[in-house]
């Protein structure tokens, strides 16, 4: 079976962008209270993650501190967001970004019925914001 034949069996998508790593900053107010990091004035849906994405967002996942295949320092409620270009997502006051730290074993698994998983690593860039990496992910039901 073909790589592409695999991904319409199981009902999948592929989500391509670069990878980055939000977090809440520790030291701003009501940041750590069930906020999402973009500022859409909509509510964060189901797992933290908002309805709509700012423009230039492909997609975000809340990942937690086990998440494998993240190396960035985490804890609690942060984000991998893809975005589709070289620039950094727009996030609203309190949260930081930096360039995610991935490698080939990432994978988040969303209650047993969602996941995602990277399937490659399609290049590096140097920006003012470090190497930040363009990646492929597999989403199941996204």
């Amino acid at each position: 079976m073909k790589h592409g034949q695999e991904f319409a069996a199981h009902d999948a998508s592929l989500r391509r962008g670069w990878a980055w790593h939000v977090y809440p900053d520790p030291a701003t107010p009501g940041v750590l209270a069930g906020d999402h990091p973009f500022g859409t004035g909509d509510p964060p849906g189901p797992e933290g993650i908002p309805a709509r994405h700012p423009e230039g967002v492909v997609t975000s996942w809340r990942i937690i501190k086990n998440t494998p295949g993240i190396h960035n320092d985490h804890d609690g409620q942060t984000y991998l967001v893809v975005t589709e270009s070289h620039d950094p997502p727009p996030v609203t006051p309190g949260w930081m970004v930096e360039a995610a730290r991935l490698d080939e074993s990432f994978q988040i698994d969303q209650r047993g019925e969602r996941w995602v998983h990277l399937v490659r690593m399609v290049r590096d860039a140097e920006t003012p914001w470090g190497v930040i990496q363009e990646c492929e992910f597999q989403v199941d039901r996204d």
